[in-house]
């Protein structure tokens, strides 16, 4: 299963091609006000819920950085008017390391995220091993889906981030690490002026 690593330096491909250490950062590293590049304002958001929570206030204040698990909310009112069912929400930041690839080689990717260099990668699936037997966890890995909804996960993203044709491996560990990839895995297919 082939995917497309776009990067910032040109030289940082040498580690993908020839074997070497290379750096995974946290999800939240990632995070910022504003969608710009690789940054947007609800990266490792965990949003699973009928309705948008934030919509409740003020019947529930729900603020940024919230750890709601397991909310549920069944035939109740507030000031007559009846609030909607919820059964088991959840809206809370979740932490883990992140790798985005893309499902496609494209330009206009690269220029958008601010990219100089574009490596293929063979077999993600064997990158994957490969992290997991240095980290000690199993990542999770797949495509990234795109809603307009306020549903997000790690896997489910806005409508707005579709352009990166995004797939992600996840794994949930604690803190930034560098690992090493394996030589032969990789090839570099373009370089962006």
């Amino acid at each position: 299963m082939e995917k497309y690593l776009y990067l910032t330096k040109v030289e940082w491909a040498d580690a993908w091609i020839s074997g070497g250490i290379i750096p995974l950062f946290l999800a939240s590293t990632y995070k910022n006000d504003t969608r710009v590049g690789t940054k947007t304002p609800d990266e490792n958001l965990v949003h699973e819920s009928p309705i948008d929570l934030k919509s409740l206030s003020p019947i529930i204040h729900i603020g940024d950085g919230a750890n709601v698990r397991g909310l549920t909310i069944t035939n109740s009112y507030f000031n007559g008017q009846r609030i909607p069912d919820i059964v088991n929400a959840n809206y809370y930041t979740d932490d883990g390391l992140t790798l985005s690839l893309s499902n496609s080689f494209s330009e206009e990717i690269a220029r958008k995220l601010g990219k100089a260099a574009c490596v293929k990668i063979y077999n993600v699936e064997k990158l994957r091993r490969v992290i997991d037997k240095q980290l000690g966890f199993k990542g999770v890995m797949g495509s990234c889906e795109y809603t307009s909804s306020h549903q997000r996960n790690h896997f489910l993203k806005s409508t707005e981030d579709a352009w990166q044709n995004e797939y992600r491996i996840f794994w949930r560990h604690p803190k930034n690490r560098t690992v090493r990839v394996p030589a032969g895995n990789s090839e570099l297919v373009a370089i962006f002026d």
